[in-house]
């Protein structure tokens, strides 16, 4: 008789592991307890693992709060568990109806959350080099920070920005962010310099967001810079400028983002699926200078297969003008560069954006760096890049400029702009920016090698 008690005793343990019943669940959290290596604090914890005194808790809870913990990117490994033996851990869940308050406990090894980098990048025309300094975990308490400052031929800044993933307590992010930039907008013609316009944009943003899942966030938010425009620059003798907007100004735009991100680069190369959407909108209704709308989507596909990690980029951007004010000359799209390898930094410009990067890395050697136990990976990559960019509002403005032919009312072969190449990168595991990068790309209708090295992400 005890012998058939021991079985079925133990059958109920083994299903009540395997079909646990949430709503059955008779422990609760009295406190969390934290282990191991990690300087994250123990509210940035509870509010990561949606788990607070009182709750209930049985297994699936644990294993969802582990999960969010491990999505957070903040530690290299984790364990959510109650100091109990299984059987008892049962009984006290699912059989008893006294209700127990338990000690939760936190094992936890934390990531390096921080990073402070020079950044360069030069060749396809263009050249740069800065000083960036990143946090995901300021302080301790699960906020981001991000400095950088650059010094570049077309292009130097210097930002500051804050972000707050989730707020304690509710399902909300926000951010800030301030920016000093002085960009150099050029212009090119037949694969030559032909004019550049000086200009100067100070100002911040501010964001607002729902956190719909670990992945998932939607945000609102409101932009405020200001513009200034100088007279055009390196125009050739008895040359006519090519039409751009030279309106200084406020620049006054309501956002909205919604963006899903289940990436990770645990070998210093992304896997996963990123998915932006974002709209910003100018107009004089709430005092800005300047009228005109941007529509942009963005897919980013990232694989593996044994050594091998190839990627996709599918991105469009739609930046038309609504009234006379137009768009900001600051705000013309431009390709060509690190973003279509084989042509000039920012060679092709307009308001009608669609481009494709194709690429494979392959993982060549895992080293590690001479005299200490960092590790580091040296891959090779093949690409093939594509875009078309249309100008269909010259000038900025929707009324055509004097002496200006109006643009082709449909995309035709040559407005498609092709090129193929192959690369080389040295990646460090956990950071998703090669630490050193060198892409040499052929430019098929302009028939030219064009070849990008940054380190860091460059700044280009």
């Amino acid at each position: 008789m005890n012998s058939h008690r021991s079985i079925w005793a133990a059958l109920i343990v083994v299903c009540g592991i395997a079909w646990p019943a949430p709503a059955a669940a008779r422990l609760v959290v009295d406190h969390i307890v934290v282990r191991g290596a990690s300087k994250v604090t123990t509210r940035v914890l509870t509010t990561r693992m949606h788990l607070y005194p009182g709750d209930p808790v049985d297994f699936a809870v644990l294993n969802a709060a582990e999960q969010r913990l491990l999505e957070s990117d903040l530690f290299s490994s984790v364990r959510v568990f109650i100091d109990l033996p299984p059987a008892e851990a049962v009984r006290r869940m699912y059989l008893d109806d006294t209700i127990y308050p338990v000690e939760v406990v936190v094992e936890a090894v934390g990531k390096l959350t921080w990073f402070a980098f020079p950044t360069a990048a030069f060749g396809s025309g263009d050249w740069a080099g800065g000083l960036a300094y990143a946090n995901q975990n300021f302080l301790g308490r699960d906020v981001h920070l991000l400095g950088a400052g650059q010094i570049g031929l077309t292009r130097s800044f210097v930002y500051l920005g804050y972000t707050d993933p989730l707020v304690a307590g509710a399902p909300i992010t926000y951010s800030l962010n301030a920016l000093y930039r002085r960009e150099q907008v050029r212009y090119f013609v037949n694969h030559a310099l032909f004019m550049q316009v000086p200009t100067t944009v100070v100002g911040g943003d501010g964001q607002i967001g729902w956190v719909l899942s670990p992945h998932t966030r939607a945000f609102l938010g409101l932009s405020a810079r200001k513009q200034t425009v100088s007279p055009v620059e390196g125009l050739a003798p008895g040359a006519v400028a090519l039409p751009y907007n030279p309106r200084s100004g406020r620049i006054f735009l309501l956002q909205f983002h919604f963006q899903f991100d289940d990436t990770h680069s645990d070998e210093g190369i992304p896997r996963g699926t990123r998915v932006l959407l974002k709209n910003e909108v100018s107009d004089r209704y709430w005092l800005s200078d300047f009228d005109y709308s941007k529509f942009e989507m963005r897919v980013d596909l990232y694989g593996r297969y044994r050594w091998n990690y190839p990627s996709l980029i599918l991105n469009g951007v739609l930046d038309y003008p609504t009234s006379d004010h137009g768009r900001p000359v600051t705000e013309v799209l431009h390709v060509g560069g690190p973003n279509l390898r084989g042509y000039l930094t920012d060679e092709f410009y307009g308001d009608t954006l669609v481009r494709m990067q194709a690429e494979d890395q392959a993982v060549l050697l895992h080293l590690r760096i001479p005299w200490t136990q960092a590790p580091f990976n040296v891959a090779a990559a093949i690409f093939v890049d594509a875009a078309t960019l249309l100008d269909r509002f010259p000038g900025g403005t929707p009324v055509p400029p004097p002496d200006v032919a109006p643009p082709p009312v449909r995309s035709k072969l040559k407005d498609i702009h092709a090129s193929f190449g192959g690369g080389a990168r040295i990646i460090l595991p956990g950071v998703a920016i090669p630490a050193f990068k060198v892409d040499v790309g052929y430019g098929i209708d302009v028939h030219a090698v064009g070849v990008t090295i940054s380190v860091a992400g460059g700044g280009m």
